[in-house]
């Protein structure tokens, strides 16, 4: 078996190793199973990241090893760059399209997404002996990147912000309505009114959060710090009209969490998480 089909399958060996291994959460260091996959690369919606693989072989006429594997590294961090790009490109933006879409009509888009997934993190190298390299790199859907595909709205600032909350913060249980997840998701009242999304965000809490984080555990909503200590948890009745990623409250729900007199700044913080399975 030649070095190329070696390197091949031990790369596939690592990235099962990494890809599957528990939720312990993003600060532990380990990463839950992602939920778009392609051959060399994911995206785990819980912890808003896209994890991906690159591979280098040697340069055969390199003067020794060590110069070898130089090189091998550099063709490694551009192959993983060019996965991450594709996994990116197929992640649902809003409703209507996929971030590739949307590069293919926005140049300056494009470029500025280009430029920020180059910032991203080793997390797993593994070095050959004839100087060839094999990677495992991770880049946040959140921070610039999120903020260069999502348009924060900011509305979030005419929000309520004295009386008393509903809740800490937001948990839809959307479970058994197949949702796609999406960067820019939106929660509808039955006339089709947005009842929240990142119209309601600002730049920062987008960065920070994005619009909403995804879990496939109601129970493990209720635990995360950003559901807060008693979250307001909605039932969503259905999928809206036409879409596969927003998703319809009732109106009585949506009164909730248009209370003039409830301080409504969970909102505004992003404090939103959906439960699908």
């Amino acid at each position: 078996m030649n070095r190329a089909r070696v390197g091949g399958v031990l790369l596939t060996a690592v990235l099962a190793v990494v890809l599957c291994a528990p939720a312990w959460g993003q600060q532990g260091g380990e990463l839950t199973q992602g939920d778009l996959q392609v051959q060399h690369g994911q995206v785990d919606w819980t912890n808003r990241t896209i994890t991906a693989t690159g591979s280098g072989a040697p340069d055969l006429k390199a003067p020794n090893v060590a110069v070898a594997r130089l090189g091998a590294e550099r063709v490694a961090k551009m192959d993983a760059l060019r996965n991450i790009l594709e996994v990116l490109k197929g992640v649902q933006l809003d409703s209507a399209i996929t971030v590739e879409k949307e590069m293919v009509t926005n140049s300056k888009m494009r470029a500025r997404v280009q430029g920020l997934i180059r910032n991203f993190k080793v997390l797993k190298t593994k070095y050959y002996s004839d100087g060839g390299v094999d990677l495992v790199v991770q880049v946040s859907l959140d921070g610039p990147l999120g903020s260069a595909l999502v348009k924060p709205g900011g509305q979030g600032a005419n929000l309520p912000a004295s009386g008393q909350a509903p809740g800490s913060g937001l948990i839809i249980d959307a479970r058994g309505l197949k949702v796609m997840p999406a960067l820019a998701p939106r929660i509808l009242d039955e006339d089709g009114k947005v009842v929240y999304g990142a119209n309601i965000l600002d730049q920062k809490v987008l960065e920070q959060k994005g619009v909403l984080a995804y879990y496939k555990d109601l129970a493990a909503a209720r635990k995360s710090s950003r559901a807060g200590s008693k979250p307001l948890v909605v039932k969503a009745l259905r999928l809206a009209e036409g879409s596969r990623t927003d998703v319809v409250i009732s109106n009585a729900d949506a009164v909730k969490l248009r209370d003039p007199n409830a301080n409504l700044q969970f909102l505004a913080q992003g404090r939103v998480l959906l439960v699908t399975n």
